[in-house]
This record gives C-alpha cells, structure tokens and sequence, in this order.
C-alpha cells in the first residue's frame, strides 16, 4: 500500500520561526532563546497531536 505523504506546512513554519529566535539569540540578546523554545514546544505539539 502506497502512503501519501504531504508536508505539515504548520510544523514548517513553526521550525523556520524557531531558527529565526535562535539567530537572534546569538545576534542580539539571550533572551529571545524564549522565544524558541515556546515554538519548539508548539512544533512538538503538532507532532505528537497526530
């Protein structure tokens, strides 16, 4: 049986918005690491959800 995969486009851009905090974390301030962490935490989340 074939399976038909197609991407989580939520899951995408949860994970482009997580490389964004952690750039800024090491650009601008620590602090935006919180940043990160919540959007890891909303990517797991959708993950384990399905």
């Amino acid at each position: 049986m074939k399976q038909n995969k197609k991407p989580n486009i939520k899951i995408i851009f949860y994970s482009f918005i997580a490389l964004g905090f952690v750039a800024l974390t090491f650009l601008v301030d620590w602090i935006f690491i919180l940043g990160a962490v919540i959007m890891i935490w909303l990517n797991q989340r959708e993950l384990v959800g399905k």
